[in-house]
């Protein structure tokens, strides 16, 4: 689920990774940095030569977020 979030906070609404990952160290109780600051993986910035991993959001939403909820709170207009 993390790296859904993920793929969404970085390519669907056009934020820099870091900032994300910053939130979710202030915010988990089992906060890992290893696994926290793997976003650069999802957003395609580390040593990976390969370019990001951007999620099918749509496939995500309709299985994990029918009602929006996650948008709704997240969406930076």
């Amino acid at each position: 689920m993390r790296q859904i979030v993920a793929s969404y906070f970085i390519y669907d609404l056009e934020q820099d990774w870091r900032v994300g990952a910053s939130y979710f160290e202030s915010q988990l109780i089992d906060y890992d940095v290893s696994s926290n600051w793997g976003r650069a993986y999802i957003a395609g910035v580390g040593n990976d030569p390969r370019a990001g991993r951007k999620f099918n959001t749509e496939k995500q939403e309709e299985q994990y977020d029918k009602d929006k909820c996650y948008q709704k709170t997240w969406k930076i207009i």
